[in-house]
């Protein structure tokens, strides 16, 4: 059993008592008897399931887990709800206002300017010497991976 008290100056004070229940006091009981039959000089057994312990706090519950997005689809596919209900695969957003990132072709950093002549992105001075090195069968494939690249027929 444990006491909890409030001191004046606010501070806790936790006194622990152990009463040891009917069961335990038997079992205790009968390891007695059984030590002082026998003559050996080891000490009687003790069951460390009914021995209290005092460093667990009995008031501690383990904290929530949270749900990832693929638990919560698969659970919101899994329900029979009405179509005009809003859940989390059928919600359609607006295209944003803001304007798309633009990133470099060369090295994957954010593109500040764009070649004319090639149309390449690129990030600093440095980027733009090696694309003036490349030939025009590498510019292509630069620009087809970004889907951008002239189809000729």
């Amino acid at each position: 059993m444990i006491n909890q008290g409030i001191e004046a100056d606010g501070s806790y004070e936790i006194e622990t008592t152990y009463s040891p229940t009917q069961i335990e006091i038997e079992e205790s009981e009968e390891i007695d008897d059984k030590s002082s039959t026998s003559e050996s000089s080891f000490p009687a057994p003790v069951n460390l399931h009914l021995v209290p312990r005092l460093f667990k706090n009995p008031y501690y519950k383990t904290p929530k887990k949270f749900k990832t997005l693929k638990q919560i689809l698969v659970a919101e596919r899994n329900l029979n709800t009405p179509l005009d209900v809003p859940t989390y695969s059928n919600i359609e957003a607006p295209p944003s206002i803001k304007p798309q990132k633009k990133y470099c072709d060369i090295t994957g950093l954010e593109a500040k300017y764009t070649d004319p002549k090639t149309r390449l992105r690129y990030h600093s001075a440095e980027v733009y010497k090696e694309i003036k090195q490349l030939a025009p069968g590498v510019i292509q494939d630069y620009l087809g991976l970004r889907h951008a690249a002239v189809v000729l027929r």
